[in-house]
């Protein structure tokens, strides 16, 4: 067991435990928390199904793809349409609800169904709430999908996959939609191609699954809240590129998913706590948080825009484009570097990495007009000398990614280039002609 990889209320809590990035945190297994689930199990359970207590059960899990702060994800087999789907069953609350992500997704589907870019967004397949002993469970049914957090995926991606990122954006932003949480585990590939394989393929490839005993230190713990035992999350890309069936860049499917952040742009949310992680988090929201609201502002189109940049970066680089390393003034600084001179507005609220903890953030503003802001495109330069990856570098077509880039990553949110406006941008119609007359290029 690796004990030693968990977090130590874990053990103060439970005999066993897993290795934390690949097995849920057990604690998460209580009221208003993760619904107990095993392998084998079809949902919904006679009877628990909220509105329809005699539905028949329908799916069938066979393995764990994922679990976050706010789900657990599975394989499951459609019993009756006799496909797999991926099972997304989330936390619990006290009374039944529709949660943001289907609400969006179920109104995305009314009017979007014919408009470029709606191919882009995870199809809802079919959603219904059960009652369980750690609440009521909304659980979300969805074609499958492999994260782009998995380096064998993103591997494959090319410059395809970013213009089918910035569609489904352009799509979402045409809707009045703000994802609110775009990070790379929230776009994957669609597999279709698992529609090829029965269930017994399947489990047979994944079979013997490790096995983690669920077993609580205090003899009195309610048993019924917990599963007996949980097992490691399974990569369905591994699997299929094993059988020489995962898709082919040419084919290739980008969907964009996870949109329990998301809100509609004419209802500004007040805050958004957690949106997207920092080194993808685009300069005014960090300041809103850390300024305390008083400059900045919360998650918006624009700010999407922003991880997006960082985002598709990361996809063609092979790295993050903006180190997290050091403080969030350090992180600010180079945000700033990289997008340009901040607005003045948020000048009172800045301090510098010497001014750690410096409530009023107006000590150690730097001049916009010299020092670390004087050249954004001398910050690009040295940051493209420095980068090491070990993607191939082609320079005519770099050049005009980069260019992409840095229309998306600038400090002022109302200066970013609309997604819609980036879908033309000559990086996608002149790419693939850079590339044939530069040939193939030096690993970096």
């Amino acid at each position: 067991m690796d004990d030693f990889h968990c977090m130590p209320e874990q053990l103060d809590q439970f005999l066993y435990t897993g290795n934390y990035a690949r097995v849920e945190d057990l604690t998460r297994y209580k009221h208003h928390g993760f619904h107990p689930i095993i392998l084998g199990d079809v949902l919904p359970k006679p009877g628990a199904h909220v509105g329809h207590p005699n539905r028949v059960p329908r799916y069938r899990i066979l393995l764990k793809l994922g679990f976050g702060a706010f789900a657990t994800v599975w394989l499951a087999r459609d019993l009756v349409n006799k496909r797999c789907v991926s099972l997304k069953v989330c936390v619990g609350s006290d009374a039944p609800e529709v949660s943001t992500e289907t609400a969006i997704l179920s109104e995305l589907r009314k009017p979007g169904q014919d408009k470029v870019g709606f191919e882009r967004i995870i199809q809802l397949l079919d959603v219904f709430t059960i009652k369980g002993p750690n609440g009521f469970h909304e659980c979300l049914v969805t074609e499958v999908i492999s994260p782009l957090s998995d380096p064998d995926v993103m591997d494959h991606c090319s410059s395809a996959a970013t213009y089918q990122i910035l569609e489904g954006f352009s799509f979402l932003h045409e809707q009045g939609i703000a994802h609110g949480d775009p990070h790379l585990a929230n776009f994957g590939v669609a597999l279709p191609q698992l529609e090829q394989f029965n269930a017994d393929d399947i489990t047979e490839y994944f079979a013997n699954p490790e096995v983690i005993p669920v077993v609580p230190r205090d003899p009195s713990f309610p048993l019924s809240s917990i599963p007996p035992y949980v097992t490691p999350c399974v990569s369905i890309a591994d699997f299929l590129q094993s059988m020489k069936s995962f898709p082919a860049e040419p084919t290739m499917c980008i969907k964009i998913l996870d949109f329990g952040r998301a809100h509609r742009t004419s209802d500004k949310p007040t805050s958004l706590p957690g949106a997207a992680p920092i080194m993808v988090r685009p300069p005014e929201v960090v300041l809103h948080d850390k300024s305390g609201g008083r400059a900045g502002s919360v998650w918006s189109e624009s700010a999407d825009i922003w991880a997006v940049g960082c985002i598709i970066y990361q996809i063609e680089s092979g790295s993050e484009l903006i180190s997290t390393w050091g403080s969030l003034d350090d992180y600010l600084l180079r945000t700033f570097q990289l997008g340009g001179p901040p607005p003045n507005a948020w000048s009172s609220f800045w301090t510098t990495g010497s001014g750690h903890g410096n409530e009023q953030y107006a000590k150690t503003w730097p001049e916009t007009d010299g020092g670390d802001f004087r050249s954004r495109d001398e910050a690009w330069r040295k940051h493209e000398a420095g980068r090491s990856s070990s993607r191939s570098s082609r320079d005519g077509k770099r050049q005009l990614f980069l260019d992409l880039v840095k229309k998306m990553i600038v400090t002022d949110p109302d200066e970013r280039s609309p997604m819609a406006d980036l879908l033309g941008h000559s990086y996608f119609s002149k790419g693939k002609k850079a590339e044939a007359i530069n040939g193939p290029g030096q690993a970096t």
